[in-house]
């Protein structure tokens, strides 16, 4: 079989960056431009600006950050497990804690305990996941389960979530806020 477009001399796809001679019909591509930005847009100015705006934006895929969300997760997932306390002892005094982060946190109830586990999952979800992210600010929004051996199951009562929750993320915090050993080498 012979391409009818090659046995011209032309070839049977339009090169990138090379121009059609003048007064030759537009292409379906360019004419389906030209009705888009005519229906979308009413102006092609308009149309440039909003694309140099999106080129601003949108961030590019980093191999880089990939590798640091990576490297948290197994941070998160490696830490160990501990026994968490807190206990409200009046008015005017600090809160008995097992741990030192603990003692800025107002919880609801005068005592809980909490023993801390690694989470079962970690997640990443958000914007960044779903590449909806923006320029300057690049966030990452990163979900973890608490095991369910750190609640019982009636720690709906009272608050008893909710304290144990802010106790599990005030540790879990602390700890990735330590220099570890995979930092310090």
């Amino acid at each position: 079989l012979v391409d009818v477009g090659t046995a011209k001399g032309r070839s049977s796809m339009p090169k990138k960056g090379v121009k059609r001679p003048l007064g030759a019909p537009p292409t379906n591509e360019e004419l389906s431009a030209y009705s888009e930005t005519e229906l979308l847009y009413k102006s092609n100015l308009f149309r440039l600006s909003t694309a140099e705006l999106i080129k601003e934006v949108v961030p590019p895929q980093s191999s880089q950050l990939e590798v640091a969300v990576r490297a948290l997760r197994g941070e998160i997932l490696s830490l160990p497990p501990a026994e968490l306390s807190w206990e409200d002892r009046g008015i005017g005094k600090p809160p008995l804690v097992s741990h030192a982060e603990l003692s800025g946190l107002r919880l609801a109830n005068h005592k809980v305990s909490l023993p801390w586990a690694p989470p079962e999952h970690v997640e990443l979800i958000g914007s960044y996941l779903l590449r909806t992210v923006v320029r300057p600010s690049l966030d990452v929004d990163v979900a973890v389960r608490i095991p369910r051996a750190c609640l019982l199951s009636k720690d709906y009562l009272d608050h008893r979530y909710v304290d144990k929750r802010q106790l599990y993320l005030a540790h879990l915090g602390a700890q990735l806020a330590k220099p570890s050993a995979a930092t310090a080498a």
